[in-house]
């Protein structure tokens, strides 16, 4: 086995250039909660394979491209450069056949991140590294670039709330477009789940989850695990769903009254199974997540009903909350947070 020559190739640097680009971006969808440009994407990243002991994969694989980028003649360093893009080039494929045989998905970015890993194997060994200047300029082209898809998200998701909006039977326009904390009657009020601790009626922030989303349920997840005992004020929980996944949201909640005990309870009950359940939740996998709840809620199927109802009344609560998009929180004061919210915002 020859070394790869330590001349600078523009043929790997363009390759390596395309693989940094999808990593960076498919990092920043799950540490930025960015939204995918393209359909699939955080459907594959948010299952369970997308990361290693709670890192994110392409995480992990930013130094594995920054390595070939480093000039040197040393054998040693060749030689990692060499394994580095082997170790990738075979990382990516194992994870091409996660994706199509087991999630039964498409990420155009990881597959693109695929392609360029396995090309940049073959053209590290026959054209050289990439250039040193490489990881500069990506860096100066990308984080400005997810800063701005970033403020465009959240101000997309605001301007939801700042438009004025069909008022809900028996509010008034003003009290639609109003930015503060909206007044929801108690009649709905009372349909908020209070899983993580009996809340206040006018302390308790409101926090919108899904249970498609991967952001909310790792945050469920880490409160859940790390609870502050003695400041459990509530929050008041709404759950959101699209309606091509009301019939999977429908689901969990029948698999949650299927327990018997307190709300809290319930929901810790399913919390605990939800690394089985996660995947199919994820990727909108409806017949593997009924397959999953009858193994695991054998009872499910008896409140399908109830559940419905339950779904039917948060989605009328919803109308009554300002913000849309998930995970969303609204503090008592009327200002909200979108996407990446800290746990300790959901105590006082």
């Amino acid at each position: 086995m020859s070394s790869p020559t330590p001349r600078p190739s523009f043929l790997t640097t363009t390759l390596v250039a395309v693989g940094l680009l999808c990593c960076i971006y498919l990092a920043a969808l799950k540490v930025m909660n960015l939204p995918c440009a393209l359909s699939g994407c955080s459907e594959i990243i948010g299952t369970r394979y997308g990361s290693l002991l709670g890192i994110p994969l392409p995480v992990l694989a930013l130094p594995l491209w920054l390595l070939l980028t480093i000039p040197g003649d040393l054998a040693w360093i060749q030689r990692a450069q060499f394994l580095s893009s082997w170790f990738m080039a075979a990382g990516c494929l194992a994870l091409m056949v996660i994706q199509f045989g087991v999630l039964h998905g498409f990420c155009p970015f990881c597959t693109v991140h695929a392609v360029s890993a396995v090309a940049t194997a073959f053209a590290l060994r026959k054209r050289g590294r990439a250039h040193a200047w490489l990881p500069a300029v990506m860096l100066a082209l990308t984080f400005p670039l997810l800063m701005v898809v970033k403020a465009e998200t959240v101000a997309h998701v605001e301007s939801w709330q700042a438009a004025p909006a069909e008022p809900p039977p028996g509010g008034s326009p003003a009290q639609a477009a109003a930015p503060s904390r909206p007044a929801i009657p108690a009649s709905i009020d009372q349909v908020a789940f209070h899983w993580l601790g009996e809340f206040d009626a006018k302390e308790s922030p409101i926090l919108v989850v899904s249970f498609q989303c991967a952001h909310c349920l790792d945050l469920l997840e880490r409160v859940v695990a790390r609870p502050r005992i003695g400041t459990l004020k509530g929050p008041k929980i709404f759950v959101y769903s699209q309606p091509t996944s009301a019939n999977d949201t429908i689901a969990i909640l029948a698999a949650m009254l299927s327990v018997s005990g307190t709300q809290e309870e319930q929901f810790s009950a399913l919390l605990g199974q939800m690394e089985v359940l996660r995947d199919p939740l994820v990727t909108r996998d409806s017949k593997e997540l009924k397959n999953r709840l009858a193994e695991l809620f054998p009872r499910y199927t008896e409140k399908l009903t109830e559940a419905r109802q339950q779904y039917n009344m948060q989605v009328t609560a919803l109308r009554y909350i300002p913000g849309r998009g998930s995970p969303y929180l609204l503090l008592p004061d009327g200002s909200n947070r979108f996407g990446d919210i800290p746990v300790d915002l959901l105590f006082h």
